[in-house]
């Protein structure tokens, strides 16, 4: 028998059909939070309800699960879409891997397995693959062995300290360390303040109302769309926060000045890895005291306290995540057209994706993007 014969495809329509294996695998493989089946599970059940799932297990040989990609198809402008499940509100998109995923799958994956797979997939228009990272927890990414462009946007990480004092020393100059205590000793002045990680009802259901009020705020002013705005949305994470705060998948928390709501944060913990993905703060006459900066020296310290080894700030390129980090994850786009309609709707994708990277690389350019989205934001707020 051909060693090629020995790989099998699984295909599945429904959490419910792979939630065994799934678990099985996920627990010693390799893959990003935005990949665990309670947060895809979720996903499906709130934002992409209509979407079809085509989940694949990837087996080699017969029998013992070497990859899962968490697939479905969506509809886009009459357009049939292969695309990763959870998109709209994950960082990273992509398959979970087996440990040494090219040592247990000796073969080219996007000459042998990928044909493989596409041959067992409903039949659709066009692949939209957004936001792959080149590693998964250090091993490559076989999907971006398919045809790719950069990613607008990376990633940045960085490895925790056992010791608040020595990470902060580590990472930034005792000027900066000094003018922030002072800032933070002066925010002290007006009250108590509190670090508070939201674990009952009352916490959750109020910080979350807290993040979500403060966020929008900031996308009006920046000019961006504010993505509490749609319901589905605002649901998946409500349902979440109340299935996974006490379990501490969710993590969400507050600095509080007495019983003021003044910076908030929801983020993920798994697998050893802090996920900073929706820091907000209130605006008011304290934010000259820096109170989201005191929460984020919070959260590290309850990382360091708590077993995680890595904090991750996720997708964008704002300067305060490049210079707390040392590492950076680098993200792939894939469009490619499997039928006419396809073909044109990709190639307009691919076009878009490469003119925002410019953009974005390009400092002057992005400097003016950002400004004409700021008086944008302005015009809608009167």
């Amino acid at each position: 028998m051909s060693p090629i014969n020995t790989i099998n495809i699984l295909i599945y329509n429904s959490f419910y059909d792979v939630e065994a294996i799934w678990r099985s695998f996920e627990k010693t493989s390799d893959n990003y939070a935005f990949q665990n089946f309670d947060w895809l599970k979720h996903w499906h059940e709130t934002i992409g309800i209509t979407t079809k799932l085509c989940l694949v297990v990837v087996e080699y040989p017969v029998g013992k699960p070497v990859m899962i990609l968490p697939l479905g198809l969506e509809k886009r402008y009459s357009v049939d879409c292969l695309v990763w499940l959870g998109g709209g509100v994950s960082d990273y998109l992509g398959p979970l891997l087996c440990t040494d995923f090219s040592q247990n799958f000796p073969f080219d994956f996007s000459q042998t397995a990928w044909p493989l797979i596409t041959v067992h997939l409903p039949a659709y228009d066009a692949i939209f693959f957004e936001k792959m990272p080149q590693l998964i927890n250090g091993q490559n990414n076989p999907l971006v062995s398919l045809p790719c462009i950069p990613a607008p946007n990376n990633a940045y990480a960085t490895h925790l300290d056992k010791s608040l004092e020595n990470f902060l020393k580590e990472k930034r100059s005792s000027k900066y360390i000094a003018k922030k205590k002072r800032e933070h000793r002066r925010l002290r002045e007006y009250g108590r303040v509190e670090f508070v990680l939201a674990l009952n009802s009352e916490q959750i259901h109020r910080f979350l109302g807290d993040m979500m009020t403060q966020k929008a705020r900031r996308y009006k002013e920046i000019g961006v769309a504010n993505l509490f705005d749609d319901s589905k949305i605002c649901a998946f994470f409500k349902n979440l926060s109340v299935d996974f705060c006490s379990n501490g998948f969710v993590h969400l928390c507050a600095l509080t000045l007495d019983d003021r709501t003044i910076s908030t944060h929801w983020g993920l913990v798994y697998k050893k890895r802090f996920y900073h993905l929706y820091p907000a703060y209130e605006k008011s006459e304290l934010i000259k005291y820096a109170p989201g900066g005191l929460l984020l020296w919070h959260m590290f310290e309850w990382c360091m306290n708590n077993g995680v080894e890595i904090f991750d700030f996720t997708i964008g390129d704002e300067s305060y995540k490049a210079e707390w980090s040392d590492q950076e994850l680098f993200l792939y786009d894939c469009y490619q057209g499997r039928t006419i309609l396809g073909v044109s709707y990709t190639g307009l994708c691919k076009m878009a994706g490469l003119l925002k990277y410019k953009i974005k690389h390009t400092p002057k350019l992005w400097k003016l993007a950002q400004e004409f989205r700021a008086l944008l934001g302005n015009f809608r707020q009167r």
